[in-house]
């Protein structure tokens, strides 16, 4: 088995299908694309969790953790409350390194309002490398957003940019070799993209917009988010690549390293589906937000990006090319 987020096939037959039917109180449970869980509350309204991880040697993961999680929450229309935090850190490491974590993600959770509840730390000799879990907690009147509002035919919004987060991540972790190409104010410029990883601004919009269904973008990039969204929904894609936002910084450092933009972390984007496109885009424009319709739903089963007279017909994600880095697959040319 390769590293990496398990295939959708693999999931499928090693975890979905071994599960017990959901009861009673759940309203969504484990499935393909599904952000979020969410459950009934004995006295009315809904409790809602999601849970993110980062298991690459990357010198800040808790961060990307925390935003994932919270971007995964937020698409169920329902605000962050608190945090759970689980982590494991190889033996080797010191007491500065759980320091450094803590007050991190505590920096965090002030700026995001969100309470740090509790978790677990440990060290264990045969780890590798740091492995963070967050897990965020919500409670609401009703989840907002969900897969069963969407039909054929709607329009297909992103939020965000393609890639940001794994051209953050490379610009931070791989500084001395991009820096032999590039200036230092341009690669200043691509750090100052953390400022875009949350999406809770655009949510919190999005609450006063006719969207039927939001899918956050994170691991194999918007491909990925595009096939899990017609798998979860039943419905058929139909995109146009050269519709989907993706910053020139970007192109350049994946192609540094020899990734594909769309198929790398994109943490700090969404898919959202709406009856009502042409309007939502222009509403999120003018309250500052990055929103560009991409494509359509369809009746078909096929997920189809255009790319000029190219038709690629999207498979099941087999991962994420970030890997080819930090696993020693792949190196800056």
């Amino acid at each position: 088995m390769n590293p990496g987020k398990i295939t959708e096939a693999q999931c499928k037959r090693s975890v979905l299908q071994l599960l017990p039917p959901p009861g009673p109180h759940v309203i969504q449970g484990a499935g393909v694309g599904h952000d979020y869980s969410a459950m009934a509350a004995l006295n009315g309204g809904q409790y809602v969790s999601a849970m993110a991880v980062c298991t690459l040697n990357t010198k800040s993961p808790e961060q990307y953790a925390f935003w994932n999680a919270l971007n995964r929450l937020e698409t169920s229309g329902i605000k962050t409350h608190a945090i759970m935090v689980n982590v494991l850190l190889p033996a080797r490491g010191n007491e500065s390194r759980i320091k450094d974590i803590t007050r991190k993600l505590a920096g965090l959770c002030k700026q995001y309002e969100v309470e740090y509840i509790g978790g677990h730390t440990e060290l264990i000799d045969a780890l590798r490398m740091p492995v963070i879990t967050v897990t965020a907690f919500g409670e609401g009147e009703r989840t907002l957003f969900s897969k069963d509002n969407v039909k054929p035919d709607q329009g297909i919004l992103m939020i965000g940019h393609a890639g940001t987060e794994a051209a953050l991540m490379l610009v931070n972790d791989k500084w001395e070799a991009l820096h032999n190409r590039y200036s230092e104010d341009y690669l200043q410029g691509i750090k100052q993209l953390e400022m875009e990883m949350s999406l809770r601004r655009a949510y919190r919009l999005l609450i006063k917009e006719p969207a039927a269904y939001i899918h956050a973008i994170s691991t194999g990039g918007v491909f990925a988010a595009l096939w899990e969204l017609g798998e979860s929904t039943g419905c058929g894609i139909e995109v146009d690549l050269k519709a989907v936002p993706i910053r020139q910084e970007t192109i350049e450092v994946c192609e540094f390293f020899d990734l594909n933009p769309y198929m790398v972390l994109s943490g700090g984007s969404a898919l959202v589906v709406t009856p009502e496109p042409e309007r939502m885009v222009t509403n999120l424009k003018q309250m500052g937000i990055s929103a560009r319709m991409i494509g359509q739903t369809t009746v078909f089963n096929d997920k189809i990006v255009m790319n000029g007279d190219e038709v690629r017909y999207l498979e099941p994600p087999k991962g994420d090319d970030i890997y080819k880095i930090y696993m020693n697959r792949g190196q800056a040319r």
